[in-house]
């Protein structure tokens, strides 16, 4: 008895056929998953937006060291720092971009302060956007153009980085009720190296009227903002030392923000106000 060989002589003209109604249906039921997607994700879609476009703002600070007023101080940016779909439009003013699902509308932040961003799309307005002001949001912007962490917060948003100069992304982000830290020879937790790391701690807080005087402490170097403007600035390496600054403040809640690093040695982060 011969053995069977295989047949190498390629499809034969019924399996082409068979094969192209298989994928004519395949293709027809994706379209249609795609075109039921398309109508009932405007929430989802809306979220994502509001993503990208908050992280564009904050690569645009990073880039020119300000933060954008339009749409298009970063769709226009090269490279790109917003990449819109491409069935999305921006009006005229530069702050409304939109698709058939969504609407984005950008508020420009005072100076030194992050835009907000709020989407609107078939469901209703979602409490998308994040105040630069605020927070405790899902998403908050320090008052000098930092990303900050995401989450809700009820004390002060602490960014922790594994370098010296606050750049890249936070390995640590946690909800620190006080600005008290003495770390020793150690770091705030095992994902922060004891050495050559920096932190920044952003909060709103409420103020009576009138001059509040501000005590910052730190080993090594330490900065203090108050509503976007730089008062204190000792970012140098130093042992633990202390700087007073005072301000006269309205009514009412103000953002502060201090920043600090970590050369060597003992490590100490303070912050109160009077």
């Amino acid at each position: 008895m011969q053995p069977s060989r295989r047949r190498d002589s390629g499809f034969t003209l019924v399996e082409i056929l068979i094969a192209i109604v298989v994928v004519g249906i395949l293709s027809a039921v994706v379209v249609v998953g795609v075109s039921a997607l398309t109508s009932k994700s405007g929430s989802a879609a809306c979220t994502g937006s509001r993503d990208a476009a908050t992280a564009g703002a904050v690569a645009h600070y990073t880039n020119t060291g300000q933060f954008p007023t339009k749409f298009t101080d970063m769709t226009g940016a090269s490279p790109a720092e917003l990449n819109l779909p491409s069935s999305a439009t921006i009006d005229a003013t530069g702050l409304i971009a939109s698709t058939s699902n969504w609407t984005l509308t950008l508020t420009p932040g005072a100076t030194g302060i992050a835009p907000t961003f709020t989407c609107t799309s078939g469901s209703g307005s979602n409490g998308l956007a994040a105040p630069a002001t605020t927070a405790a949001t899902a998403t908050t912007v320090a008052a000098n153009g930092t990303t900050a962490c995401p989450g809700t917060f009820t004390g002060w948003v602490g960014e922790y980085y594994s370098n010296q100069n606050l750049s890249g992304s936070p390995v640590l982000c946690r909800d620190d009720a006080s600005l008290t830290f003495h770390w020793g020879s150690g770091s705030p937790q095992a994902a922060v190296p004891a050495d050559h790391f920096s932190a920044r701690w952003t909060q709103t807080a409420t103020f009576t009227a009138g001059n509040h005087t501000f005590t910052l402490g730190s080993d090594d170097g330490g900065r203090l903002y108050i509503d976007g403007t730089r008062v204190i600035d000792s970012w140098f390496d130093r042992s633990y030392g202390t700087d007073n600054v005072t301000r006269n403040l309205s009514a009412g809640t103000h953002t502060i923000v201090m920043e600090f690093y970590e050369n060597g040695g003992l490590a100490d982060a303070t912050l109160a106000w009077t």
